[in-house]
Order: C-alpha cells, then structure tokens, then sequence
C-alpha cells in the first residue's frame, strides 16, 4: 500500500504541474509529458486481485513515425488470500509507432523493455520488464494536449514471487493526456495582435541604421538613410567605385537589386523589381514553401523558422509592402476544427514575422480550412501538398 500512496501523491503533483506548464508554454520540439491511470488486469498465476496503478511518462516524437517514451509504473496488487499484496515499482522505455499522425484518431503500436522492482510478504527482487500494445491518442485542445487510451501485455519475468512461476503476463489498460512542453514560442490565437512590435524583437532582428540588414550580420552598422546597401550592408556606390579590388568583384550587384551577384540566381533583374533573398522577382502570391507545423498544432517547425527569416529580410528591406497570410489544411477531420487550425497556422506565421521586426499592421492573417485545394486528398502527397500557408502581396 506504500507504493500507491506514493503513486498516487506524485501523479497528482505531476500532473498539476504539467497542466500548468502546458498553459505556460508550446512544445517545439516533439516534448511531452504523459499521466496516465492504469488498471492491471493480473496474471492467474499471481494469485491476486487485479487493481489500479500510475504510469508516469516523457516522451519525444523523434521521427515521422516514431515517439520514444520513458514511463514510471506504480501499482499494488492484493493478494486473493489476503495476507499481503504485490508492491510493484517498474521503469520502461517504449518506442510508440504511429500508423498515421494525419489521423484525427492517431492509432500507434507499442514495443518496450525496463525493469520492474516487487515487493510481496518478506521477497523483493528486481526483473526485466517488456510490454508490447495498441493505442490511439486524440488532441482535445487547441495547445496540443491529447487524450490517449491504450492496452498493453506486460511480461514480468518475476521468478521469486511465486516458487512454482518463471514470469507473470499482466494486462494493462491505461488512459491518460499527452501534454506538450519545451521552449516558449508564440502561439497564435483570435486574440488581436496589433500590439507594439518592439515586444516581439530580439537583438538578432534589430537594424540600427535601418538598411534592411540585420546589425548582427551589418559590416557598415552606419549607413546613412536612403543608400542602397548590398547583403553585408555596405553601400553598393562604394562597391562600384572600387572595381579593382578583388573583394569588390565578389561583392558586385550588377542589376542592383540588392542581391549581391554571388548569391544572385537572376542576374538580370529588371530595375525597380522588388526581388527575393535569391535575387528573383517577388511573386504576388504564392506557398511559402517548407513552412510546416507540428502535427495538429499551429506550432512552426525549426525548419520552417529558417525559411521565414529570409521571407522577414525581405519584407524588412520593402517596408512598403502589405502581405496577407492564408492558411490551408487537407479535407481530413472535422471542416469547423480545419477552419479554426488553418487560422491559428495563418496567425502562427504573421506572430513569427513580428517577432523578426516585420510591423504586424501590414501583415493580415486569415484561414480557409480545406477551400482551393492544389492537389489530390485522395493521397498522403496530395494532403501534404493542400496543408499551407500562402503569401499574398496586397495592392
């Protein structure tokens, strides 16, 4: 009974805890937090009643397909006769394989081993543990949280407990939340983001010279207002008076777009053309390419974070430019929950511009769930295609 005293006062103290992290912050990282009930259906040959435990977790998804888990198991087992029950204290790891996570209900197998410490009468010994099973899990809340319930076959090689037994096979069913948790990032919601952009901006964002190019990768910090600048923010009147130099050729904008001719892959860019970080024609609408979420969630992947920095420069070094964000998801799931997720993605990307200086008074944000979509969702390529956030540069 010790064990399910303490099972029971450290769930109850982890799982306010994790709620209250989960409220704090967004998981951007794949980092969850997982409690769970458990009711231990026990092997015959125990001898025992069956009864309820805790499983404690963390979890990470560390792959398209994969979680791996490491969980705490407690639960007491009382036995039939009377006279004593199974204290059972057990640590595991699992790997939990995901069939689909685009899914609304994402079923997963389990597989797992660990160690599993029994207490029963005046025999205590320490065993290896594995667990195999099915679950599913479910996201009831607009920050990631998931509901999950699953069954598992625990083989406990206990060959002390009872003298005639080797090892114990336990059913166990579980259900629980997965609660998201890591570094704080934004996230979007319907509440008004027109506040003062300055909130949003860390040292890596800021311009001092106001020359379209960052202080942290600024070569002449400055530039005075109104000089067209190259990528290192230096003036491109200067690299042109100094052909000579061999550093001048490689820093040389022949179309004077900005884009030095290094880095330029349109070269010949007509002259008052706003262009992108690659040198080409700014297009007046289009998919912000690579930009993806975590899973049912409006929560931006660090990939995507990389590519909406250089859509930030760009919007930064064209103040006058006035976007409108639209986000899409695929027709899977219920259309008012894609309505509302394909909004918060919208919104997750314009949050993610302020932050990089961009004034979030020229940036709208909107949804369309599943409207216009560019491809088949009768495929997994086609559904990936249709979930997107779309660029719209407003006249």
């Amino acid at each position: 009974m010790k064990i399910n005293l303490l099972a029971a006062s450290t769930a109850s103290a982890l799982f306010i805890s994790g709620l209250t992290t989960a409220q704090a912050s967004e998981d951007q990282d794949g980092w969850y937090f997982s409690p769970m009930l458990s009711y231990i259906k026990a092997d015959s040959d125990r001898q025992a009643d069956d009864d309820f435990g805790v499983m404690i977790g963390v979890g990470k998804q560390v792959t398209e397909n994969w979680n791996l888990e490491a969980s705490a198991v407690f639960d007491s087992l009382e036995l039939e006769s009377g006279l004593g029950e199974y204290d059972q204290l057990g640590l595991v790891v699992d790997g939990l394989y995901f069939f689909d996570r685009e899914a609304s209900l994402q079923a997963y197998g389990i597989v797992g081993a660990g160690l599993m410490s029994t207490e029963v009468g005046v025999a205590d010994s320490t065993n290896p543990m594995i667990n195999v099973g099915l679950g599913v899990m479910k996201q009831i809340t607009d920050g990631g949280m998931k509901f999950r319930a699953e069954v598992r076959y625990r083989l406990d090689m206990d060959d002390e407990a009872v003298m005639s037994e080797d090892e114990f096979g336990d059913v166990m069913l579980n259900v629980g939340l997965t609660i998201p948790f890591g570094d704080k990032q934004h996230v979007a919601s319907n509440t008004n983001t027109s506040v003062n952009d300055d909130k949003y901006k860390d040292n890596s964002s800021k311009d001092a010279d106001n020359d379209g190019v960052v202080d942290s990768i600024d070569k002449c910090p400055g530039t005075m207002a109104g000089v067209k600048v190259g990528n290192n923010g230096c003036s491109l009147a200067e690299i042109t008076e100094k052909p000579a130099v061999a550093e001048v050729t490689k820093s040389a904008d022949s179309d004077k777009d900005g884009v030095l001719d290094t880095n330029d892959t349109c070269p010949d860019t007509e002259a008052g053309v706003i262009v992108d970080t690659k040198g080409c024609e700014l297009k007046k609408s289009f998919v912000l390419e690579g930009v993806n979420f975590i899973t049912g969630s409006d929560q931006l992947t660090k990939k995507s974070k990389t590519i909406l920095n250089d859509v930030a420069l760009v919007l930064n070094r064209n103040s006058e430019l006035v976007i409108e964000l639209t986000g899409y998801t695929d027709n899977r799931g219920n259309p008012k929950l894609n309505d509302k997720l394909s909004k918060m993605r919208a919104e997750s990307v314009k949050s993610y511009l302020v932050s990089k200086g961009v004034s979030s008074q020229r940036m709208s944000a909107i949804g369309l769930g599943d409207e216009n979509p560019v491809s088949s969702n009768d495929t997994a390529e086609g559904r990936a295609t249709n979930r997107r956030v779309e660029l719209k540069i407003l006249d």
